[in-house]
């Protein structure tokens, strides 16, 4: 059994590997001009997004996703789980699902309902499936059942024109239902690491949570957020990611944020 997904996932290519799990990358553009992120440093992707470079994504092909699928079947895979951000915001599920009537082997796609990291998630709650044995309906229904529990909550001030309306600097964004949908607003950075904070400690079960950030200047605020709620007897783990440009490319240099959900 494979499993595949996509570079907006943000897995990155050691987790992909440690996971057993193919990465097909998403296509980037600044100005026009393709960005190799196997050599482009993150933090070079970000200074001239800041500097105000204009970026553009593409999802994956049908035909890249039949060559995964083909790659994983040569390596012996008898089935493959591909698992990809909600179809409301993408084409990518949708590309997937066209490669898999051309594959090889039998393939289940997989629609989260989430994006980002939140993929990511699922994909390693699938991957554990996978390791222990399990079958390829079972890893998608812990992707799709993890996708349903997660919440998250970010920050992406100025945004070079991707998914995220403009609006004032520090609004409060939260992505359900296919759509981003502003939350709050808060008078700077410190405030707005405040309101995520508050936001994941608003019920009263105990939560795993993930805290990303794109640009080296705010990880800053990422610390003191993961330091926040590592306070709270709520939180049972922290984990840290970090957003690369197949999102950051949407979200702009300055975004951060993080996800969270119950263990079962």
């Amino acid at each position: 059994m494979a499993v595949c997904t996509d570079s907006s996932s943000l897995l990155s290519g050691a987790a992909a590997d440690a996971l057993g799990v193919a990465l097909i990358p998403v296509g980037i553009t600044l100005d026009g001009e393709p960005v190799d992120t196997r050599t482009t440093l993150v933090d070079d992707f970000y200074a001239r997004l800041r500097g105000g470079a204009v970026a553009t994504t593409s999802q994956p092909n049908a035909a890249e996703f039949v060559e995964a699928y083909e790659r994983a079947a040569v390596a012996g895979a008898e089935a493959v789980v591909s698992i990809h951000l909600d179809a409301r915001v993408s084409g990518t599920v949708s590309a997937a699902g066209v490669a898999a009537v051309a594959a090889p082997v039998p393939v289940t796609v997989v629609d989260t309902g989430t994006v980002s990291y939140g993929v990511g998630i699922c994909v390693r709650a699938a991957a554990t499936v996978v390791a222990a044995g399990g079958s390829a309906t079972e890893a998608a229904v812990a992707a799709i059942a993890l996708g349903s529990r997660l919440e998250n909550a970010f920050v992406a001030p100025r945004t070079s024109g991707g998914r995220i309306p403009a609006t004032s600097d520090w609004t409060l964004w939260t992505f359900a239902n296919g759509a981003a949908t502003p939350a709050s607003e808060s008078s700077g950075i410190e405030e707005a690491v405040d309101r995520i904070s508050a936001r994941v400690l608003l019920g009263d079960r105990p939560v795993s949570v993930a805290v990303g950030h794109a640009a080296r200047e705010v990880e800053a605020a990422a610390d003191e957020l993961a330091h926040q709620l590592l306070r709270s007897s709520l939180v049972l783990a922290v984990e840290r990611y970090r957003v690369d440009p197949a999102v950051g490319a949407h979200t702009g240099p300055d975004s951060f944020g993080a996800f969270w959900w119950p263990e079962m």
